[in-house]
């Protein structure tokens, strides 16, 4: 982990759940020292284990200790949160439309809390044995009040941010 004066926090984290963990205390940590609320931080920790656990669950790693980028950092327009993970070589149009249908299907709601409540109602209506809510997404739009947005470089590594612009009116950064 490393935090500048430009008041960044960037890791390198492997693929396995128990980064997500650590990742959040370090995001705690940093964001503490930049003297956000406790909701501030609540909300930003949640994106951080969303986009974190979106970048495990779907990226394509050769083992459990090749790394991947994870960021937050402070800028004008807000908090951004990063990370990047590689994507499996079949199937990488399939799960890039996926992607991109969800985040589209999040914005042509009028409001993120439209989106999260329709979500629910999917979600309700589910088998028990069905593990995948959908809701990862969904909660940082809403909950976090984040604007989603992703792309694929050249390497096909799968870059997905999470712009929360609402604590630049809390607090001047």
């Amino acid at each position: 982990m490393k935090i500048n004066e430009h008041k960044l926090l960037e890791m390198k984290l492997r693929p396995i759940w128990g980064e997500i963990e650590r990742a959040r205390v370090e995001c705690k940590g940093f964001l503490k020292e930049l003297e956000l609320t406790d909701d501030a931080r609540d909300a930003l920790c949640m994106i951080t284990s969303e986009i974190l656990e979106n970048a495990i669950k779907y990226g394509s790693f050769i083992n459990e200790t090749q790394e991947f980028t994870f960021k937050i950092e402070a800028g004008k327009d807000g908090m951004l949160v990063q990370a990047w993970s590689p994507l499996p070589s079949a199937g990488i149009v399939e799960n890039l439309r996926r992607l991109d249908s969800i985040i589209q299907w999040i914005r042509s709601f009028q409001s993120p809390f439209q989106a999260y409540l329709e979500r629910l109602k999917l979600v309700a209506g589910q088998p028990l044995e069905d593990n995948e809510s959908g809701l990862g997404l969904i909660r940082i739009a809403y909950e976090g009040e984040a604007i989603l947005d992703f792309y694929v470089n050249e390497n096909d590594i799968l870059y997905v941010s999470a712009l929360q612009p609402k604590l630049n009116r809390e607090r001047t950064v």
